[in-house]
This record gives C-alpha cells, structure tokens and sequence, in this order.
C-alpha cells in the first residue's frame, strides 16, 4: 500500500497524491480517483488558495463519513464539523492551509514556477503531503474528532 508520498515522487500532485494514498488506506480504490483531483493541484489548479493535500484529505474522509442521501443532514452536519475540526488541526500543525502560504512561491506565475523547480519546493510539498495525511489518517482511525 503506497503512501501518498510515494504516489508525489511518481509525480502526481499533492491532492492526487493524498487522495491515492488514504483511499489505499482504507482500502478503497477507484480509476477515477487521480482525475477527480487533479484539478485541485497547487491550491485549486495553481492559484495558491487550500493545499491539495488538504482537500485530497477532505475527499478521503468523505468516502468514509460522507453523506449518501441528499435527505441525510445529520451525517451531512456532522462531516462539516469534523472537516472543520480537521482544518483547524492542520493550521496548527503548518501555520496555515493556503497553498501560498505554505510554499511562498505563486505557482500561476512563469517566475514561481520557474522557483518552485529551482529551489526544489517539491521536497516541502512532501513534508506537508505526509503530515497533512498523517492528520487525516488518525480521523479516519477515530483517534482525532
């Protein structure tokens, strides 16, 4: 079962990355999944908004406490207060949950990108794929909440 850290070093981004790795935690898997999070890389398609990681967490934590029934408000409730008590244990953990922030470089621009391969800002985006799914692991473990 390979961690989402793995899945980054394939090269994969860090939504897809996180997302492959919890869903192989709990032992579910989908083709689908990679493309479902694609789009999420790079804090939403590269503006620097939410890490990937993050809302690749968000996704994997859904496939377990989320909802099925549109009617179904109280599972529904209930996952936005443990998305919420999630985010506020990663933003205490890094110090902030916005692509942006984390990395420091614009990843929209010729000038972050070119930044972001030369200083190899990867390597940190792995730091944060690990501890961010680290999190998420011990709410899908019930061990947080």
């Amino acid at each position: 079962m390979p961690e989402a850290t793995v899945y980054h070093q394939q090269g994969f981004n860090c939504c897809e990355s996180t997302l492959m790795g919890l869903c192989d935690y709990l032992g579910k898997s989908c083709q689908f999944f990679p493309r479902l999070a694609t789009g999420f890389g790079g804090g939403f398609g590269h503006t620097g908004d939410v890490c990937g990681a993050i809302t690749g967490s968000i996704m994997a934590l859904g496939l377990k406490f989320g909802r099925d029934q549109a009617h179904d408000k109280k599972t529904r409730d209930d996952f936005y207060l443990l998305v919420e008590h999630f985010i506020n244990d990663v933003k205490k953990e890094l110090g902030a949950i916005d692509c942006i922030d984390l990395i420091g470089v614009p990843m929209n621009t010729e000038e972050g990108l070119n930044e972001y391969r030369k200083n190899n800002i990867h390597l940190k985006c792995r730091e944060f794929i690990q501890a961010i799914s680290q999190i998420a692991k011990e709410y899908l473990d019930q061990k947080r909440h």
